[in-house]
């Protein structure tokens, strides 16, 4: 309710955030997570509590500013923040703009981006937004609602490690081919300011409360971590087998928004079609078949589709409902596969569109 007081994140919160953030991240690196969650822990000691701003507070006219970990999430552990990379970022879309941001938006509220926009807005003195553009994973920086409402991801900003800030204005469609040989150019890993408008625009288009769910998943246990998201269970059973094509890794093409940049130092990827064959051991007795290329795509139940992007397709460990990434999914392993439903508008013509872009799907 608008007559509530927003309430205020500080180091007490660090870990439910943290919990409940890395929820829907399948894949996530241990120790860029745990880089992440440090650093979040050291701004809000240096800084204080950062304020969570809810949608219906948002300044009207008031400046916003999307901050997402652009590149290789495993390079964040390598190649260690200084601290500067998040204000870096922001006062240089600031500087194009001519106007001082007002708050901070998770360009996604999953895993180390969540920790980041938290560090940011803790660094800038800025609050928090209640919400992201995604509402779920997607790996491209341009796969977002914002886009879908006509937002611009540029005028954008990049803050490396290494110190360097570069602004990036460009039409929409070139975001991708700019941003990747400079991320990878950085060392793997930056600091992204994007998708500047004013609070009326982003409370029309964002995913809001996702920092919120985060926050109650992040407080929960077990099966009910997940009942912020209201899962819809497809079934319950062991994989079979996992059948990759063949010459199934090969370097990663398409980073941003915390997926891969082009892998450093040789380092290769599993980027081809995998599929998971899962049977069915209560019930119908069915044989499922999960159809993913960097991360689930489509399930099937002998033979039928049950469920596809944009839908966030999930397979959790049955011991401790941990997300299980496809690359680590292995015969004999017993699974709960469970679908998410995805904002609204993903499930328009552009937006199922947008979803596809980037991830191997299909018409």
């Amino acid at each position: 309710m608008a007559d509530e007081p927003d309430r205020a994140l500080g180091v007490g919160d660090l870990e439910h955030l943290a919990v409940g953030a890395r929820v829907l991240a399948a894949g996530t690196e241990e120790s860029a997570y745990r880089v992440a969650l440090d650093w979040a822990a050291a701004e809000l000691t240096a800084h204080g509590p950062v304020r969570l701003l809810s949608a219906d507070r948002l300044p009207g006219t008031g400046l916003c500013v999307a901050v997402t970990l652009a590149g290789a999430s495993a390079a964040l552990s390598e190649q260690l923040p200084s601290g500067e990379e998040p204000v870096r970022a922001v006062r240089a879309v600031e500087r194009v703009v001519g106007r001082a941001a007002e708050a901070v938006v998770p360009l996604n509220a999953a895993a180390e981006n969540a920790l980041i926009a938290l560090v940011t807005a803790a660094r800038c003195g800025l609050p928090l937004v209640d919400g992201d553009g995604c509402g779920r994973v997607l790996p491209l920086l341009e796969q977002t609602l914002f886009t879908l409402a006509g937002v611009a991801p540029t005028p954008l900003a990049l803050a490396t490690p290494s110190g360097d800030v570069v602004a990036v204005e460009s039409p929409r469609g070139r975001v991708e081919d700019l941003v990747r040989p400079l991320v990878f150019a950085s060392g793997g890993w930056a600091v992204a300011a994007a998708y500047p408008m004013d609070g009326d625009r982003l409370a029309s288009c964002l995913v809001p409360g996702t920092v919120s769910r985060a926050l109650a998943a992040g407080a929960a246990t077990g099966r009910t971590r997940f009942a912020p998201w209201r899962p819809r269970t497809l079934c319950r059973g062991r994989i079979t087998a996992v059948e990759q094509s063949a010459g199934a890794y090969e370097h990663f093409e398409s980073p941003a928004a915390g997926a891969m940049p082009p892998a450093p130092h040789g380092i290769s990827l599993p980027s081809r079609p995998t599929s998971v064959l899962v049977e069915e051991d209560e019930g119908l007795r069915r044989r499922f078949r999960l159809e993913a290329h960097n991360e689930i795509l489509l399930a099937l139940a002998d033979g039928a589709p049950t469920a596809s992007l944009p839908d966030q397709i999930l397979m959790l460990s049955a011991g401790d409902r941990t997300v299980l990434d496809v690359e680590r999914a292995l015969p004999g392993t017993a699974v709960e596969v469970v679908v998410i439903a995805a904002a609204e508008a993903w499930y328009t013509p552009e937006g199922r569109a947008l979803a596809r872009t980037g991830s191997g799907g299909t018409g």
